[in-house]
């Protein structure tokens, strides 16, 4: 094919990438920019090919872009980068991709992604921070702060109406100068009163694009000019009663209007904005009556229980019912004052004035003039005389209250079914019936977290409430309960059911799971797995059946999803020996229980040492030597990996060391990191502090890490490994090809050293397909500059075809085994004076 037609077609596939795509020589001149970044630059290509970037874009000189450009141009290594540009007052994301002929370069704009994250973060912090409390300053300025850094260039101030809503007062503007601040505190509401004093009276958002010019701004815009400020766009806060109770404007130190996108922004901060105010308002309120109730009781009673009249009152009990004075005194009490429970025929008062206590405490209901109800909470004395002496205070708000929490905290706020403490309770009093087993049936939606990140939390949680609905409606009828104990996870109790009958009720749960969903615009299809358990054989107390129905259902997701797995006694033990085993490996460290055996690895060439595998061993007092395959798993589930980790790397270095000591040379020592550790921000600082501690020359230590340390943040992947290669120590990439085996990774992180996985390696020569993998593995290597090891040799044909194939080293127990610091001391050559 002929070169122009190769260039044409090479372009045509560009085209149709979605993502904005340029390339550069190397001076800096555009070469080539597919539609969708002619599109997103406002020029065409004919504009700008053969331009220089910073001369048509010298708003980027300087700028995190270019830095990134330069630095993947001078190093001819890939770069990332995400940060905002202030030109197009847009998030952007650039693959930067180098070649001896310039740079290629991808863009896609993720501002809505950033945004979505910094609100999310930003929210959930102060949500704390208002449920715990913390002052209403604190909790306007952090709003304010995160509108500010979701919009660069944006200058937050937050105002409070008064208790009379005629002006406003500072609440929180950490960008503006104070004394602009105290200029604006304490201004009048009204039309023609700035953007907010205007916003205020009108009630509704008044965006003013140029202060100098605006009428509104008449008699303001002094004070907003000397500072600077030339832009002013508010919009009132509401309540929950539809009440203004401040304004929400954001200044610009230039002239400037609204984005669509820049108005949704702070319509989404006026939410959080109204539950701070009023969150505050209502706890003030809270503590002003508590203090009251404490020094004086709202209601004050003189009751005759012969009479069966009220002798004397305050003004509060009028002001509670409704009733007239002369109309409280006609009639009996106890028409107006009524047992707390219905069926109730005792009177309280009654009962107190016949028992002689000197101090009796009850609840009552109080009906009022209207017809309506009032809970009483009363302290009484019965008087030698026979008379009453009643102080009451309306419980009402309180109880009501007091039950919307006590749901809130029992009840699943998104679909309304009970969380776990309820579930508890009830599978509590379940068990107290011995007779019939109890059935716990947990429903694990599978891979859920792609509904949420496909079409959003808002469209999830529909979903959610669109099953919980499905899942009461398959059990009605049934002695049976549904509750949600996790994010994607339910609950489903049942008694008077056989086996048959119980597998068959998570059948059905499975199917009405599996009918589509219609959410907004989408459709989704979703499965489930299901796992069950029950009562006695898989235990008799709440904890045991959930947690072995959990077990069952991850079973079922490990066998591929979309499926009923029940509890088995192989589960059981399994269960059991692993929360035997993680409670003695949390102490296995302190105890001194894990050791570190050497297996040397040899050059494929001459079979001389060149270095060893540090491989953990955990030698328990309980257990005995538990098998790495057995621990590995559940330290990493128990999180516990960054613990060990931290004392694998001290312990090889220091056994480095000795060997230095004793005169070795030429040797490398690798060492495993989990995924946890790579993850783990700090990891090279670890390193380093090792390395230093003991002396260790930075080229003799190997890490190793798998295809799995990538899967999550490869952004931070790739900075940690940086940071590792900076010491100087070398990088493995364990057990390749048996994980994604992505080449975007050789290519993206600086890998060292492939380690033919010893599945490739174990029907060597024999097997045509293996030889085949390892040939075109050891290739691929050389080509990207890498060495290659391989694992798991057990026979001289072995190592004598990966000699020939060109591998580098050779590692498995026909060369040596895994031993001891002893045994491996004397794998070592004579030393060398």
């Amino acid at each position: 094919m002929d070169e122009p037609r190769l260039e044409l077609d090479f372009h045509q596939v560009f085209e149709r990438v979605t993502d904005a795509y340029v390339a550069l020589d190397r001076d800096w001149r555009y070469t080539y920019l597919n539609a969708t970044a002619c599109e997103l630059f406002g020029r065409s290509a004919e504009e700008l090919i053969g331009r220089h970037i910073w001369t048509e874009f010298p708003e980027g000189v300087g700028q995190p872009f270019q830095l990134a450009y330069e630095k993947a141009m001078a190093e001819q290594r890939p770069q990332q980068v995400e940060a905002f540009y202030p030109p197009y007052h847009r998030w952007f994301e650039n693959r930067i991709y180098p070649s001896a002929d310039g740079l290629t370069i991808y863009f896609r704009d993720v501002t809505e992604r950033k945004r979505a994250e910094q609100l999310a973060a930003g929210q959930h912090e102060i949500l704390e921070g208002i449920a715990a409390q913390r002052p209403l300053a604190e909790s306007l300025e952090r709003i304010a702060r995160l509108h500010e850094t979701m919009n660069p260039g944006a200058l937050c101030s937050l105002l409070l109406l008064d208790d009379d809503g005629r002006h406003v007062l500072y609440g929180a503007a950490p960008s503006l100068p104070d004394a602009y601040n105290r200029a604006m505190h304490g201004q009048e509401i009204g039309e023609a009163h700035g953007s907010c004093g205007t916003a205020a009276w009108l009630g509704e958002r008044v965006v003013v694009a140029d202060i100098a010019s605006h009428p509104y701004w008449e008699n303001y815009r002094q004070p907003a000019l000397a500072h600077g400020l030339k832009a002013c766009w508010s919009t009132p806060v509401f309540g929950s009663h539809k009440e203004v109770l401040g304004t929400f404007a954001v200044y610009f130190r230039e002239q400037r209007e609204p984005r669509e996108e820049e108005l949704h922004s702070i319509d989404r901060m006026l939410s959080i904005t109204g539950i701070a105010i009023e969150s505050e308002r209502l706890a003030a309120r809270l503590r002003e009556r508590n203090r009251f109730f404490e020094m004086s009781q709202e209601i004050f009673c003189i009751l005759d229980p012969r009479s069966g009249r009220l002798r004397q009152f305050n003004p509060s009990l009028q002001q509670l019912t409704g009733y007239r004075a002369s109309e409280l005194t006609s009639l009996p009490y106890r028409e107006f004052l009524l047992p707390r429970h219905p069926g109730d025929a005792a009177d309280p008062m009654l009962v107190c004035g016949r028992c002689g206590e000197q101090i009796h405490e009850f609840v009552n209901r109080c009906r009022c003039s209207d017809g309506s109800e009032r809970l009483l909470e009363w302290v009484s004395f019965a008087a030698p005389d026979g008379l009453v002496y009643a102080v009451a205070r309306d419980i009402t708000e309180r109880q009501r209250v007091e039950a919307e929490l006590a749901h809130a905290s029992s009840h699943d706020p998104v679909t309304g079914l009970p969380q776990y403490l309820l579930l508890g309770r009830a599978l509590r009093e379940m068990l107290k019936d011995a007779t019939a087993p109890v059935w716990v049936l947990v429903i694990g939606l599978d891979r859920f977290q792609g509904v949420n990140e496909s079409v959003g939390h808002q469209a999830g949680d529909d979903v959610l409430r669109q099953l919980a609905g499905r899942l009461q409606a398959a059990l009605a009828g049934q002695q049976s309960q549904v509750a949600r104990v996790a994010g994607d996870e339910f609950v489903v109790t049942a008694v008077g059911l056989s086996a048959d009958g119980a597998h068959a009720l998570a059948e059905r749960l499975r199917a009405v799971v599996a009918e589509p969903v219609e959410v907004s615009d989408y459709r989704l299809l979703l499965t489930a797995s299901v796992g069950i358990s029950h009562s006695p054989d898989h235990g008799s107390d709440p904890n045991n059946l959930l947690r072995r129905a959990e077990a069952a259902m991850n079973q079922a997701k490990r066998e591929g999803r979309d499926r009923v797995s029940a509890f088995s006694v192989e589960q059981m033990r399994h269960l059991e020996d692993r929360l035997v085993m993680g409670n003695q490996l949390r102490d296995a460290i302190r105890h001194g229980e894990l050791e570190l055996h050497y297996q040397p690895q040899y050059r494929a060439a001459d079979h001389w040492l060149s270095g060893f595998e540090a491989l953990l061993r955990w030698n328990s007092r309980q257990l005995g030597q538990v098998p790495p395959a057995c621990f590995i798993p559940i330290a990493e589930a128990l999180g516990l990996m960054p613990e060990i980790g931290q004392w694998v790397l001290d312990a090889a270095c220091r056994q480095l060391r000795a060997w230095l000591d004793r005169g070795h040379r030429d040797f490398t020592v690798a060492v495993n990191m989990s995924a946890q550790q790579v993850q783990r921000p700090g990891l090279a600082a670890q390193v380093g502090a090792a390395l230093q501690r003991h002396g260790v020359p930075a080229a003799m230590l190997d890490i190793e890490i798998t295809e799995s340390s990538f899967m999550e943040n490869v952004w931070r992947v790739q900075r940690t490994l940086a940071e590792l290669k900076a010491l100087g120590i070398r990088l493995s990439l364990d057990d390749f090809g048996t994980g994604y085996s992505s080449l975007a990774y050789l290519k993206q992180f600086p890998i060292d050293k492939l380690k033919i996985d010893q599945a490739f390696v174990r029907e060597l020569p024999a097997d045509t397909a293996d030889a085949a993998i390892a040939r075109t593995i050891i290739a691929m290597a050389h080509e990207l500059h890498m060495q290659v090891a391989a694992e798991g040799v057990e026979t001289t044909a072995q190592a004598d075809f990966l000699a020939a194939a060109g591998c580098d080293e050779l590692q498995g127990n026909h060369l040596g085994p895994a031993v001891n610091v002893e045994q491996a001391g004397k794998c070592f050559g004579p030393v060398r004076e």
